[in-house]
């Protein structure tokens, strides 16, 4: 079986020429493929572009979603302009809001798979002030708010149902909420999960292997009889230099929870090769 890594959760950082950066490392470490998103705004759009034309075999370019901005017509420009995929965070309603509907069919039109973050949205430094004026918080009424309870797993199990030919990707397992995305995991065919950020640090294999304990073989499984981790990928969610850590803890979890090489070959590629219609050989 071939040796295929794609990761399928990475954000371009703040630094110049990001991709040369990670293109380096990522050969270093055996990983074939990345689906690196952009950053926010018309120029981070464009930073991509210009990213996946320098590296078209390595980069599966995602489009960061502007909420208040971008309508079903960029979905199709994303597609034209050669984006993989898109990612969702920060909704300024839960995920499963009809308003959102459009952009979403648009999306499964266009057959670009949808990365959602999922849980808890991490913050930067910390703030001082405990004072926030009426025009502060009217103002993070944009691009900005957070409402966490806004993206929890259950509102991809209704995203999932509605749109079947969709592939759905969350984010973190759900983290915090992880039994919550273990049972929508189960029953939807055309949602995937990762384990990347934070998890695979606070909890040990064995906390997910009781969360993903259905296979082919068990009375109670998944509707087309899969393995539960055919239905979870690699993903890191951190920087270039922290990305062997987590390949490294992906390991851990396979090695102890006695996963066979063909559920490692799905997990570490094989199934995201599957999710955005690459060649797996």
């Amino acid at each position: 079986m071939s040796k295929l890594i794609i990761d399928t959760h990475h954000h371009y950082q703040n630094v110049p020429h990001y991709e040369d950066l990670l293109a380096e490392e990522y050969a270093r470490l055996g990983i074939s493929k990345v689906a690196l998103i952009s950053r926010g705004g018309e120029d981070g759009l464009a930073q991509m572009v210009a990213a996946m034309r320098k590296y078209p075999d390595f980069i599966l370019g995602l489009a960061m979603l502007d909420w208040q901005n971008h309508t079903p017509d960029d979905i199709v420009r994303f597609k034209g302009e050669g984006f993989a995929g898109v990612k969702f965070i920060r909704p300024p309603a839960p995920y499963h809001d009809k308003a959102f509907w459009p952009i979403y069919e648009k999306c499964q039109e266009m057959k670009l798979p949808g990365l959602f973050h999922l849980g808890i949205v991490g913050r930067g430094g910390s703030t001082k002030s405990g004072f926030m004026s009426s025009a502060t918080r009217e103002s993070m009424q944009n691009a900005y708010f957070v409402d966490s309870n806004y993206m929890r797993p259950v509102y991809l199990d209704t995203l999932a149902r509605l749109f079947p030919e969709w592939i759905i990707q969350g984010a973190h397992l759900g983290n915090p909420w992880y039994e919550e995305a273990a049972m929508c995991c189960r029953w939807n065919p055309n949602l995937y999960f990762d384990l990347s950020g934070s998890s695979l640090k606070a909890k040990r294999p064995q906390f997910f292997g009781d969360l993903l304990w259905w296979n082919r073989f068990t009375r109670y499984r998944d509707p087309d009889g899969r393995d539960a981790w055919e239905k979870i990928v690699f993903g890191t969610d951190v920087a270039h230099f922290e990305a062997a850590d987590m390949l490294h803890d992906y390991d851990v979890v396979i090695r102890t929870l006695g996963l066979s090489e063909e559920l490692r070959w799905k997990i570490l590629g094989g199934t995201a090769a599957m999710m955005y219609g690459l060649d797996a050989g």
